[in-house]
């Protein structure tokens, strides 16, 4: 990890043209968020001079973020806020690819690409399902989403499912889209992975260990994952570790009492290497409601755990091959998920043929992808 005081010369967003400028809410602890950051700085280390644009300028990611990559921030408390001072920065540096990343970035990034008139390619990256978001969330950006897309030169979808909530959403055809699988995997993920794990239950060979890593929303549905662990309770031993931070802590924290769980259930917070927790749990779980492409599920493959996962729009079946991998459960459903928590529980796991395919979802292979959309097939900026 490398430190941002250390790095701020080399990230002076005044050093000059850019072949790619991410554009990005913040780096809080998320899986879009990871995966930008990843990319900047494969990107970065093929030799392109990449920046990411931040509306704030904090967040867990920012001290992974490669001194090759210039961080700046544009200020603003949301995405309208930010359009102004966004062209005004495309305008300097005029970059080759502006970049944008979920719903707030891809209409920022849109709009501000047109205002600068730099002649930028404007390429937007979609995470999430756009019209569970739009229901849930409600917000302003949402509603630009039907305007402001449809103005971008290629839209990255990062998985079919994403693609198909996108068309549903905006009206809009598939033709322009593109599906790019994030790049998940770095290449020190094994040293990672093999880091002591600060956590007493990872590793005991007494208990089975149950992992579940993300953010604490309510998509994410850590509340029936509870509910489902103490129905398994009933009929095995076992621990729960639910890594991560977020808004619904309390109302998690509140049912593991009200069930009378505690002592089986730990919220130890984030954390900036999940690896060493993956690698030594006996059951990686997602419960979510929905999801763009679980960046977590991918990365706990990689890392040898098998894996139970809502069948949830969308990323669990692709990534699990259509439950060939790891076993899927109805969204929502507690009895199913405890009954398939037992069974993998009570099953030797294939741990090389989930490497493998954690494995196939590589920054490297992503990031390849990515150079020729964003610069054209030889990867050269123009």
């Amino acid at each position: 990890m490398t430190s941002v005081a250390a790095n701020e010369e080399s990230r002076n967003p005044s050093a000059g043209r850019l072949d790619v400028l991410f554009v990005i809410t913040h780096l809080q602890a998320g899986g879009a968020e990871r995966v930008t950051v990843l990319l900047a700085n494969e990107l970065a280390a093929r030799g392109l001079r990449v920046a990411i644009a931040a509306y704030v300028k904090h967040g867990d990611f920012i001290d992974q973020v490669s001194t090759r990559v210039q961080l700046i921030e544009v200020g603003g408390a949301g995405w309208a806020a930010a359009i102004l001072p966004l062209a005004r920065l495309i305008r300097r540096t005029r970059p080759t690819a502006v970049v944008g990343v979920m719903v707030s970035g891809n209409v920022a990034a849109v709009a501000a690409g047109k205002l600068a008139m730099t002649g930028a390619r404007i390429v937007l990256v979609e995470h999430n399902q756009v019209d569970r978001g739009a229901a849930y969330y409600g917000s302003l950006s949402y509603r630009a989403i039907r305007w402001s897309y449809p103005w971008a030169h290629a839209i990255v979808c990062v998985s079919e499912g994403v693609r198909d909530s996108l068309c549903r959403y905006a009206g809009m055809t598939p033709a322009r889209m593109r599906i790019i699988h994030n790049p998940i995997v770095p290449p020190e993920l094994a040293e990672l992975a093999g880091r002591p794990c600060p956590h007493p239950w990872a590793g005991d060979p007494e208990v089975p260990l149950v992992l579940a890593v993300g953010r604490l929303t309510p998509a994410k549905d850590h509340l029936m994952l509870v509910r489902a662990f103490a129905l398994l309770l009933r009929r095995r031993r076992a621990r729960l570790l639910i890594v991560g931070k977020g808004p619904e802590r309390a109302r998690i924290e509140a049912l593991i009492g009200e069930l009378g769980i505690g002592e089986h259930v730990a919220m130890p917070g984030y954390t900036d290497n999940p690896y060493a927790y993956m690698a030594r749990a006996d059951l990686f779980v997602l419960s979510s409601q929905w999801e763009g492409f679980p960046t977590v599920l991918v990365e706990a493959l990689a890392c040898g755990a098998p894996a139970v996962a809502t069948d949830c729009p969308s990323g669990p079946r692709e990534i699990l091959l259509d439950g060939d991998l790891g076993s899927l459960v109805p969204v929502g459903d507690e009895r199913a998920f405890a009954d398939a928590m037992l069974r993998a529980l009570d099953v030797a796991p294939r741990r090389a043929a989930l490497m493998a395919r954690g494995n196939s979802f590589t920054v490297a292979r992503a990031a390849d992808t990515y150079v020729a959309l964003l610069l054209g097939e030889g990867g050269v900026a123009a």
